[in-house]
This record gives structure tokens, C-alpha cells and sequence, in this order.
């Protein structure tokens, strides 16, 4: 599922009104939704400031995101082993080792979910997360001459405060592994580590609670909607987790010679949060599973570097030779997804990889008409999806928003009813006026709702710019506009 328009409509809200915006989809009160988060915040200052789109200041955030990940992939890989080749072996093993279809979701960090989503704040708090655990490594061990411990605690504060803020669900994987790192090297913590660690919870829980955006504290939002949204990461497991398979051996390996290994921990830890959630119909806990996924892939590619090589065991020999063709495997799964690397238009790019329920193309054609803070009546998925990021609401959000609880419900019912053919004008005219909304966007097979309706004038009709915008079985995109009001 595509998250760019959303971020993208955040950006727009902030810019619109900075310490009060709407909420990115749906023109409610924004103030309490996560979806403010410090990744947002500043970005939206950026293209305050700088005048710059907000497409642009999407790329500018997806740069930074790819040197963070990249750079704290390979400190962090770099404090698990010695070897130098490791980090390369093991990042092509988190690009490749997933399931025998291609899989992309933010927050999981498969090749194709990365390029999908580099821009978003989860891969900004990955990236950060990474750099939270070299720091607290070098805290600990004292291996950075040229940093000092203030300098240290400092970072991990900062890096800690928007990691929690800006991806919650990021948040608490690298809180388990990072508690699990420090029992297992519990004997290294003096009286002055403890200081830090201190300072650190402190700071951290002191910038959640200034927080003005949101209140992370009381922002718990509705579990069923979350569940709705996350339900289908525990469909298709085969074709999304099953490569994952070759890291069993090697964390058995792993735990067999350190039973408080903490990467193999977070592991089973997170794994068995995953099989809960599954089991239970809590389904939003499939969040957990990117951590299971990252470390198990991290192992298998320090088992590849590790040994490849000469002087070991024929068996360990074996893995590493049978683990590369898994990894090749997974490279040949995820293929398709190589055309995005190309140079192109973003978002329009996008279009070419993923055809499923991806936005097509772009939505300018709309701000020919209708300006920023309009509400825009329909149940069009790529009108839902795509008109926020133009500043432009629409009744009925495109995603699930858990934030609005039984708001979103009414929209999504009103909106319904409101395309339905048995419902009176008069009530048409009700559920504009309700939601302060002047434009309706139909297809063409759905327009004989409106054609005798006095109240609402035909405007325009989306354009073919030559990209396949949308599936045009029932027609193009018509834009009506209410006169009503």
C-alpha cells in the first residue's frame, strides 16, 4: 500500500497552518494525530522556508533517509563482527531474504519497501534506530575516542526522542534490543553509564510530554482500525517471510554460543509478539515483525561473510554456500522492482512497479478548480488517496485513520450513502453542506446519480496525460461541482 500521498498531505497541513494543521486526509481538528511527527515537522519547515514543493522536499527527506540507513547499517553490523565484508553480505541479505514474491511495506526493509518508501518517517526512524544502537555500543565499550560520553548521551537522547516520535511501532523494536544489549553487558555499566542511561529516560519522556503536535501518551487510537490496515501481513506468509527460514540455523548457532545473544532475542522476542498477534485477531502487531526480520537477516549475513571462507567446517561451508542461493533467490523474486532505480518522475514511477492498489500518476489537474482546504465528496480510491496531497480534503479518508475513531466511520457511511441511487436529492444536498464539501469526483459509470440534479454542474474530466492514471473500465474521473450551498 502507498503511504506517499499521505505524507505528502501532511506536509501540506503543516504548511498551511504549522502549530494547529488539519488532519492530513479529512478537514478535522490534525492536533493529536502521530502523523505530526518531528520527520514531518521539520521537513514541512524546509519547504516553509525554502519555497520548495512538496514532492521536492520528499526527495530531499528520502537522500537523507538512504546515506542514515546506509551509514547506520554499516556501524551497526561493524559492532556485531570484525569481518569487512559483512556488512555488504548482510545488506544485500535484508534487500533479498524475504519470500518468493515481491513484498513491500514501510517499516520493512525489503528492496523493493525501501526505494517504495525511503521517504517515509519509518525509514527515517530505522535509519535512526540503527545509529541508536552503535551509539549506545560505543557508550558502553568506549570505543569512540573522538566522541565523548556527553556527546554520546546527547545523540541517544535526541535520536531516542525521534525515533519514539516519529514511528512508534520502530520504537519498540529497537527499545527490546537495545534493553537486551544492556543485561547482557550489565557488568559494564558503571555508576557514570548509569547517569547517562538516566539522563537519557529523562530527556526522552520530557520531550514526548512537550511535545505540542500530539500527546504520544494518550494518542492510542482505535485497534480496529489498525487491525484492518495490518491484517494482510499475516496473509501469503510464504511468498512474504519464507527465505527467512535460512536464519534459523544460524540463530540456533548463534544462541548455542551466547544464550544472551541479544540479536537472537530480540528474535524470538518479537517473533512471538508476531504469533500473538496472528492468533488472537490483533493484527496490528504484525508491526513487530520488521525487527525479526532485520536482525535474522543481519545474522545470516555475517554467517555468509564470515564463513565463505577458508578454515572452517565443511557444514558451516555448506550454509553459507546454500544461504547465497536463497539470497539469489530472493534477488530474482524482487526483480521487478529495479526499473524504479531508473531516473523518473516521483511519484509517477511508482506506477510502473507496483500495478495493484497504487495511485496513478499525479492530481494537479484537480487545483485547476478547487483550492486548498476544499472537501471533495467520493469514494474514488485514487481521488481519496491523492487529492490531500494537494492540500484538498475528501470525505471519505482513503486510508483508515484510527485517530478519528467514530468520525471516520460516519464519513465513510455518509459518503456511501450518498452515491446511492435510491438516496433523495435533499439528502444529497445535507451531506454537502454537513461536510462543508463543493465537489464531487465520480466515474463515468456512476455519474447518473448527478446528471438530473440541479444542484450539481459538470466542471471537468480527468486528463490522459499518457501515464495509466487509473483502471478506466467504469470511465474517467468526472469532477461536478455543488452549487448548493
Amino acid at each position: 500500500m502507498n503511504d506517499l500521498f499521505v505524507h505528502a498531505a501532511t506536509l501540506e497541513q503543516l504548511q498551511a497552518n504549522f502549530w494547529a494543521p488539519r488532519d492530513p486526509m479529512v478537514n478535522e481538528d490534525g492536533l493529536g494525530n502521530p502523523y505530526f511527527s518531528p520527520y514531518m515537522v521539520f521537513w514541512s519547515a524546509v519547504a516553509k522556508v525554502t519555497g520548495l514543493g512538496t514532492f521536492v522536499v520528499l526527495k530531499l527527506g528520502a537522500f537523507v533517509n538512504l546515506v542514515l540507513f546506509l551509514t547506520g547499517f554499516g556501524s551497526f553490523v561493524s559492532t556485531l563482527t570484525d569481518n569487512r565484508t559483512a556488512p555488504v553480505a548482510s545488506l544485500v541479505a535484508v534487500f533479498f531474504l524475504w519470500g518468493t514474491g515481491f513484498f513491500y511495506w514501510s517499516g520493512f526493509i525489503s528492496f523493493p519497501s525501501l526505494i517504495a518508501s525511503i521517504a517515509y518517517p519509518s525509514t527515517f526512524a530505522v535509519g535512526m534506530g540503527l545509529w541508536l544502537w552503535v551509539w549506545l555500543y560505543r557508550l558502553l565499550y568506549g570505543t569512540s575516542r573522538s566522541v565523548s560520553r556527553a556527546a554520546l548521551t546527547l545523540s541517544i537522547a535526541a535520536g531516542g526522542t525521534l525515533v519514539v516520535l516519529s514511528h512508534q511501532f520502530t520504537a519498540i523494536g529497537v527499545c527490546i534490543y537495545a534493553g537486551l544489549f544492556l543485561a547482557r553487558n550489565h557488568r559494564r555499566i558503571t555508576r557514570t553509564t548509569l547517569i547517562c542511561f538516566g539522563a537519557i529516560v529523562a530527556a526522552v519522556l520530557a520531550s514526548i510530554l512537550v511535545w505540542p503536535w500530539f500527546n504520544l501518551l494518550s494518542s492510542t487510537g482505535g485497534v480496529e482500525g489498525f487491525n484492518a490496515v495490518h491484517k494482510p501481513l499475516y496473509t501469503d506468509l510464504v511468498k512474504r517471510y519464507s527465505l527467512l527460514l535460512f536464519a534459523v540455523p544460524v540463530l540456533a548457532y548463534r544462541l548455542a554460543k551466547d544464550k544472551a545473544d541479544p540479536l537472537v532475542l530480540t528474535v524470538l522476542i518479537c517473533l512471538a509478539v508476531f504469533v500473538y498477534g496472528g492468533a488472537s485477531g490483533n493484527y496490528f502487531l504484525a508491526r513487530i515483525f520488521p525487527p525479526v526480520a532485520l536482525l535474522s537477516q543481519i545474522a545470516v549475513g555475517i554467517a555468509v561473510a564470515q564463513w565463505l571462507g577458508r578454515g572452517r567446517r565443511q557444514i558451516q561451508r555448506f550454509y553459507a554456500a546454500a544461504a547465497c542461493l536463497g539470497i539469489l533467490a530472493g534477488a530474482v523474486f524482487q526483480s521487478g522492482f529495479v526499473n524504479l532505480l531508473a531516473p523518473g518522475a516521483y511519484p509517477e514511477a511508482l506506477d510502473e512497479t507496483f500495478d495493484s492498489r497504487m495511485t496513478k500518476g499525479d492530481y494537479r489537474w484537480l487545483t485547476n478548480h478547487a483550492e486548498a482546504g476544499d472537501s471533495v465528496m467520493t469514494t474514488n480510491w485514487d481521488a481519496r488517496a491523492m487529492a490531500p496531497a494537494y492540500g484538498i480534503f475528501t470525505v471519505m479518508p482513503a486510508w483508515p485513520d484510527p485517530f478519528l475513531g467514530d468520525v471516520e466511520k460516519q464519513r465513510r457511511a455518509d459518503s456511501r450513502e450518498f452515491f446511492k441511487a435510491s438516496t433523495d436529492p435533499r439528502r444529497r444536498a445535507e451531506l454537502m453542506t454537513k461536510y462543508d464539501a463543493q465537489w464531487v469526483i465520480v466515474v463515468d459509470m456512476d455519474t447518473a446519480v448527478l446528471e438530473d440534479d440541479p444542484q450539481f454542474n459538470w466542471v471537468d474530466e480527468r486528463p490522459d496525460t499518457g501515464v495509466r492514471e487509473e483502471s478506466t473500465g467504469r470511465g474517467r474521473q468526472q469532477l461536478f461541482e455543488f452549487l448548493g450551498r
